[in-house]
């Protein structure tokens, strides 16, 4: 009863007053902004590029001032540079310590980046990567090979070198002993 006299007292009489934002008020607002904004897009639609006039990011008009906008960067890029750096002593080129020490550091983060993904690609994934698998032993045996080959071909030349040291008494001496010992 309060309430209905409330409303006779405070709303009848007067008109419409300003509420507070309801959920059914925000509502209205927001679909009658959506269709303000519908409007509008028809408006522009019907008014500017139905009369010739092309609306985009692809008109020359905006590539050219794109463009102009590129070129002032890099106006004010090569400018900065010379005042700030190379106006103040320092060498800028591709040979600089800094800068090549700079290129060993991303090489080696490269390369740790790349055994990083080995391992868990295809270490993970059962494949045998390391001194075991068989194209390693292959070519550390062919390595071998080729070691022992050049090893003998290296005592026959030097053989022409040298001479057989011929049999000393001594020599004799430990040759018996040796048989001696063997027989025992």
């Amino acid at each position: 009863k309060e309430y209905r006299k409330d409303l006779e007292e405070g709303m009848k009489g007067k008109g419409m007053t300003v509420f507070e934002d309801t959920p059914d008020l925000i509502r209205v607002k927001n679909a009658a902004q959506i269709l303000n904004e519908k409007q509008y897009k028809k408006d522009l639609e019907t008014e500017i590029k139905g009369k010739g006039m092309q609306v985009g990011p692809d008109t020359p008009e905006i590539r050219r001032a794109k463009r102009a906008s590129e070129i002032a960067s890099m106006k004010e890029y090569k400018k900065d540079l010379e005042n700030e750096i190379k106006g103040k002593g320092m060498e800028v080129g591709m040979d600089t310590p800094d800068i090549q020490r700079a290129k060993r550091a991303s090489e080696i983060v490269s390369q740790k980046e790349y055994k990083k993904d080995l391992e868990t690609e295809i270490k993970g994934k059962g494949m045998q990567v390391g001194p075991y698998t068989p194209e390693i032993q292959r070519v550390k045996k062919a390595s071998e090979i080729a070691s022992q080959k050049m090893y003998k071909d290296e005592a026959e030349k030097m053989l022409c070198y040298y001479s057989a040291v011929p049999d000393t008494p001594e020599m004799e001496r430990i040759r018996s002993t040796q048989k001696n010992i063997s027989s025992v």
